[in-house]
């Protein structure tokens, strides 16, 4: 092979092996792959101190959408669910594995409200992260558009906000941060609570 078309191939063969490479976290460290309201710093550091923000990334065949109902929230939470033709944005968080705990039990996890699930996420330089995300139990039906989501599947504006302020201060792709907001709400505040916990601006 002439010698001008084998450093080309090399390069790309090295860019490959680097940026489309599968990462691992160090040792007592794992990934987790945030869609909800955990996109916001505020909100994750709640429970689970140890998270530190490493990357966005893109879930490939999953959607985003909202079913269960949760009292703090006064709405309904997100999932993803699995679907071919979408994709879901959201923010790759190392945390010590050891204190994983605190995260399942934020999802609910012992009640079988969520159950964790490792998937294949990719940041925006083509770098491949094995991630532990978390899915709702009870897989919602697909809607046409989110406009058609029931009332008993919205999410109070509260959830939304979070939700939204999450993928800002994360720097997801814009028209992704529209998509969120184009999702209806139940028009609720979440509980006084809630709104303490996370503080200005609701």
């Amino acid at each position: 092979m002439h010698s001008k078309t084998v450093l080309p191939l090399m390069l790309i063969s090295l860019f490959k092996l680097y940026y489309c490479a599968e990462v691992t976290p160090p040792p007592g460290i794992t990934f987790y792959f945030a869609y909800g309201s955990n996109l916001l710093t505020k909100r994750l550091h709640l429970n689970n101190p140890s998270a530190v923000f490493y990357s966005i990334a893109k879930l490939r065949d999953y959607r985003l959408d909202f079913n269960y109902q949760v009292e703090a929230w006064q709405g309904a939470v997100a999932t993803i669910v699995e679907d071919k033709d979408a994709h879901v944005w959201g923010t790759v968080w190392t945390m010590d594995t050891d204190q994983l705990h605190y995260l399942d039990e934020q999802e609910g996890v012992a009640l079988g409200i969520y159950y964790p699930k490792n998937v294949t996420v990719t940041t925006p330089s083509g770098q491949q992260l094995v991630a532990r995300t978390y899915i709702e139990t009870n897989n919602p039906d697909k809607v046409k558009n989110g406009t058609d989501i029931p009332m008993g599947r919205r999410p109070s504006n509260t959830y939304l906000e979070v939700i939204a302020l999450g993928a800002i201060e994360s720097h997801l792709p814009a028209d992704y941060v529209g998509y969120i907001f184009s999702f209806p709400t139940n028009g609720k505040m979440a509980s006084k609570t809630r709104r303490e916990e996370l503080g200005y601006p609701f």
